[in-house]
């Protein structure tokens, strides 16, 4: 079994840190990976994706985003929630997680949604990743 949402992430944060303008993700990329692309690009942490075709190979080429200074919008990236170990929560105690910081990312019923949907829908569900 491979785990795609953290190979995603690693690549994202090893080409943040590498000041890459743009990082390849292989294809098959799994919907959900589509889906937390989405939601980064909603907030304002990359600059956008698309599928992308080289030598007859498929791929996910990933825009990302920096500061006029040329340093890297996100600063954090984590996955929470892992094959070995899940983690869930309620929406009372998002509260106490997040703190105003960054974006949490979860997976509720309703599907993906950041912390401050998941407040207002007042839904809870696994923790996926940490943004900032």
């Amino acid at each position: 079994m491979k785990d795609y949402i953290s190979d995603m992430l690693t690549r994202i944060r090893n080409g943040q840190k590498a000041n890459l303008n743009e990082i390849l993700l292989f294809w098959p990329t799994p919907n959900f990976c589509i889906k937390l692309l989405t939601i980064f690009q909603k907030e304002g942490f990359i600059r956008g994706f698309k599928k992308i075709t080289i030598n007859e190979k498929i791929y996910i080429l990933v825009l990302l985003k920096y500061t006029e200074l040329q340093n890297p919008i996100i600063r954090k990236i984590e996955r929470i929630s892992k094959p070995g170990k899940r983690v869930y929560i309620s929406s009372k105690n998002l509260w106490k997680l997040n703190n105003g910081k960054g974006v949490l990312i979860l997976s509720t019923p309703k599907g993906l949604v950041t912390d401050t949907q998941s407040r207002i829908s007042n839904l809870g569900g696994e923790l996926i990743c940490y943004i900032e």
